[in-house]
Order: structure tokens, then sequence, then C-alpha cells
């Protein structure tokens, strides 16, 4: 309360600010968990990218190592609203084994026609979204019928135990977090993709005490 909630420009700007050194900092911290949680999520135990890929934050590229793994990915589109995380992207494109471009863009209204992609890709970027429902909205709709949404997402405790001390505790959400690090660690992925009218939630699996989320879900038939 003291410090309140960073608009999202301010948020933004935080991004900008880290996005040269991200792999060197945060991406340090991912090598804990969520680097493999990406793999188990787009080439692994929980699913796979396959096909036309379109990944949406895709920041600086984090994503790319586990969907080359995944083998099955035709063509790749990234999309960051961010120029300094696409500078950080693009040299990594040359390595991929598919066709790869990054570009700008906003999540919340993509540029691309409906039914464009077999799968779309959503890894912590729902938590840096002033509003991930209107981007659930938009991954829907880019999405074809027969595709599928992986997203990867930290937030609140799926245990009751765990989210009650998350809230008791000052953890969960920690006024600071959204100042230092630019996303929200307090969203619930899976009652997000459930409120969506155009999503229907597949697969939900939980890592670390509950809080990292793997979903699969895939576009609600009309």
């Amino acid at each position: 309360d003291q410090y309140g909630l960073p608009t999202e420009a301010q948020r933004l700007a935080v991004f900008a600010w880290l996005a040269k050194d991200w792999d060197k900092t945060i991406g340090m911290l991912e090598d804990s968990g969520p680097n493999g949680y990406r793999q188990e999520l787009l080439s692994g135990a929980v699913g796979t990218a396959r096909g036309d890929v379109l990944e949406v934050g895709v920041g600086t590229g984090r994503a790319f190592e586990a969907l080359t793994a995944a083998g099955e990915v035709r063509s790749f589109v990234g999309v960051d609203c961010l120029e300094e995380m696409l500078e950080v992207a693009r040299p990594k494109l040359a390595d991929l084994a598919f066709p790869a471009r990054v570009e700008a863009g906003d999540a919340h209204k993509l540029s691309f026609p409906a039914k464009s992609f077999d799968t779309v890709v959503s890894s912590l970027c729902l938590c840096s979204m002033e509003h991930p429902e209107k981007a659930l909205e938009e991954m829907a709709r880019v999405c074809r019928p027969d595709g599928q949404i992986l997203i990867l997402e930290p937030g609140v405790a799926d245990l009751w135990p765990v989210r009650f001390f998350q809230g008791y505790l000052g953890l969960v959400p920690q006024p600071k977090h959204s100042w230092d690090y630019g996303w929200r660690d307090d969203l619930d992925p899976p009652a997000l993709v459930r409120a969506s009218p155009q999503l229907e939630l597949s697969i939900v699996r939980t890592r670390a005490m509950g809080n990292w989320y793997l979903i699969v879900a895939k576009p609600r038939a009309a």
C-alpha cells in the first residue's frame, strides 16, 4: 500500500531498463525453475509446440531453446511491445532451425488474422499485461480451431494453505515486486483462462510450491 501499483508505462519502463542485461540477471534466476518449466510445457511431458507458432511477449527469446527442442515447429513469429527486448532477441534467430522473425506488437490487439497459428505461446506474459483477459481473447482469436495455447505463469498458489500464508505473511502480493521487475505476482492464471469465453482449459500442472502454472488451453468451439 505504501508504494501503490505502477502504471503500465512505469512497468514497461522497468522492462526496457532491464532488457539489455535480462539474460544475465533475470535469466540466471530462471535457471532454478522457469527454464525447466518451459521445457516441460513446450517440448516435454505437458505439451509440445508444433506447426506455425506465435509467441506473445517474446521478450529476449527465453523460450527459443525449448521451441527448438520440440522439433515440431514449422515457423515462428514472436511479438513484443518493447523494442529493447526485441533487440536482444533478434541475434538469436540465426541459430534457430526453423524460419523465424520477431516484430513489435501489442498483445491486447494482435495484428494477425484470425486462425493464423497452430500454437500460441505465452511465457511469463500475462503477469506482465495491463489487461491479461484481453490478451487471452486475442490468443484465442489467432489460434486455429484445432490448435493450442501453451501458457507458463507464476501466481498465487493453488493449494489453499500456501495461498493463505502467502497473503498472511505479506509475500503475495509483494508491494515492491511490480516496481522492481515489472510483472505482477498475484494473478490466478487458471482462473483467468476459465473465465475466458473463448478458451477451454485442457491441462493444468503446478510446480514449485504450487505457484507456477503450466497450462494447455484450446479455442472454444463456436
